[in-house]
């Protein structure tokens, strides 16, 4: 008996596939509006976006933007013996954001160019 082949296309696991690459991009974003702890990044990601955009947790991301050196860390005691850490874009992390927003830009521009042809290839 052969296995059956899931395609990606059903809405869920488009928009779980579709999340998870621009996850790396949200976060870069908002660092570069203000240091913040991962769960204020998700907290305001899902603000802004309305819901659409939820993340359970950020730490794949965190671990492999610190480990570009996109981002940095900076603990900061909140409360007497307790300490958040705060995480910062730096400067190879800015010029990555502009890099990935413009090929972001550049596909999703391309992509609504075909699908606006919609009956009218052939």
């Amino acid at each position: 008996m052969s296995k059956k082949i899931r395609i990606t296309g059903n809405e869920d696991a488009f928009a779980e596939s579709l999340q998870n690459c621009l996850g790396e991009m949200l976060i870069l974003f908002m660092l570069k509006q203000k240091p913040m702890y991962t769960y204020e990044i998700t907290q305001e990601i899902s603000r802004i976006s309305n819901g659409a955009f939820t993340y359970k947790s950020l730490y794949p991301y965190i671990y492999r933007l610190k480990n570009a050196d996109c981002i940095s860390e900076e603990s900061k005691e909140v409360e007497k013996n307790r300490t958040r850490i705060y995480f910062n874009i730096t400067a190879h992390g800015r010029e990555h954001l502009v890099n990935i927003k413009r090929k972001y830009r550049e596909l999703t521009t391309a992509a609504n160019i075909i699908l606006d042809l919609d009956e009218m290839i052939y």
